[in-house]
């Protein structure tokens, strides 16, 4: 399988389901002023306080920030699951965000699978209910499953898999309904070292592979390096934007560069420079 056949076209429209051409001229995501809030004793309680950012097609934009700073819940936002409190969230000027297939989501967790569904099932479910022909689905499918080197597993179940597999099986099933946008909620957060290194060295090829514009929340700087094309570092709750770093092209982790990228994103988020963790 040649890695044309599987780039994106760019003509897919942010509404998913049209062959509208994207306009290479704007951002394909836009996060403008957003600010996201919970209610708590009778107050509004802000997370997320005025954060901005734009999101090219094809690039891979990286959400870097501590423990409780509105990272995930921003993606759910960007996915339509949640409405900002203030500031606007838009997609080339479409502002209205219910959730919908051009912006597919890859969570933390290993039960995002239909355990009624084989492998190949549950890739190919997703494409028939919104919209694709069964042999379309079906061929495309079988990309993917070779894509994510998951051919041997194709009849499994769910619960027959590994986290790691569960984990290539949900990015199948994401990327095969060709969305506008990835989101990844610190997909390889549950692995174990050796199987999340080894995952983050095959998205770091599909990603290069496919062309697919990727927003991917993250606690691991490593990650956030080896994997973005730009880095958006949030602070401490309330929290705002404290930097986007080019972190493009940096990827190997033994050049000088990819140290001094890390060093720098430790110090905007307030670590030990000298002790610099791999994680």
């Amino acid at each position: 399988m040649s890695s044309t056949s599987l780039r994106r076209t760019g003509r897919t429209h942010p509404s998913g389901g049209s062959s509208e051409e994207i306009n290479p001229e704007r951002p394909l995501l836009t996060v403008g002023d957003v600010k996201l809030g919970y209610p708590m004793n009778g107050q509004l309680n802000i997370a997320v306080d005025n954060v901005s950012f734009d999101v090219w097609s094809g690039e891979k934009i990286m959400l870097l920030g501590p423990s409780g700073c509105g990272k995930s819940t921003l993606l759910k936002c960007v996915a339509g699951f949640l409405s900002p409190v203030a500031g606007e969230i838009a997609m080339q000027g479409r502002e209205r965000m219910e959730p919908g297939p051009d912006r597919a989501v890859v969570f933390q967790e290993f039960d995002q699978l239909f355990p009624w569904f084989t492998v190949r099932g549950n890739i190919a479910y997703p494409q028939v209910e919104n919209g694709r022909d069964k042999r379309e689905a079906a061929r495309r499918t079988d990309q993917y499953l070779e894509l994510m080197n998951l051919q041997h597993a194709a009849d499994r179940y769910p619960y027959q898999l590994s986290g790691g597999m569960k984990q290539r099986v949900a990015i199948a099933r994401a990327l095969a309904l060709d969305p506008a946008i990835l989101l990844m909620d610190e997909p390889f957060g549950a692995l174990d070292a050796q199987t999340r290194s080894r995952l983050q060295a095959e998205m770091h090829a599909v990603t290069k592979q496919t062309g697919v514009t990727v927003v991917f929340v993250t606690h691991s700087i490593q990650e956030a390096v080896y994997l973005g094309d730009r880095v958006v570092v949030l602070g401490q709750p309330p929290s705002r934007v404290v930097e986007i770093m080019d972190v493009q092209g940096i990827e190997d982790p033994d050049d000088a560069a990819f140290t001094e990228a890390l060093h720098h994103l430790r110090s905007l988020l307030g670590h030990d420079d000298t002790k610099i963790a791999f994680e």
